[in-house]
């Protein structure tokens, strides 16, 4: 499922963990930057923006959460630089 399964462990996250995380920047049309903030304080993440609807239509940057934000979020998988990837989906499973 990753190309860096040695960050699962020092994490203490895995796929499909919901989570809470703090909207910590805009990267520009791309999709967010964010920090977990349960359960595990911190670790900063990516959410890309086809993963913060589940509309047809691409979100656009002004759509996108405000800085410092919290809103829930779904563990998808480390990419080969190490970047955590979340979802925030409404669709995302992210009861607790």
């Amino acid at each position: 499922m990753t190309d860096s399964p040695h960050l699962w462990p020092h994490s203490g996250l895995r796929p499909f963990q919901p989570v809470y995380c703090r909207v910590t920047g805009h990267r520009g049309r791309f999709g967010v930057e964010v920090e977990l903030v349960v359960p595990a304080p911190e670790i900063p993440a990516f959410i890309d923006f086809v993963n913060l609807t589940d509309s047809l239509e691409h979100p656009r940057p002004e759509d996108f959460p405000a800085i410092g934000s919290v809103i829930n979020a779904v563990v998808l998988d480390y990419m080969p630089n190490g970047e955590l990837r979340l979802a925030a989906r409404p669709s995302s499973p992210t009861d607790r």
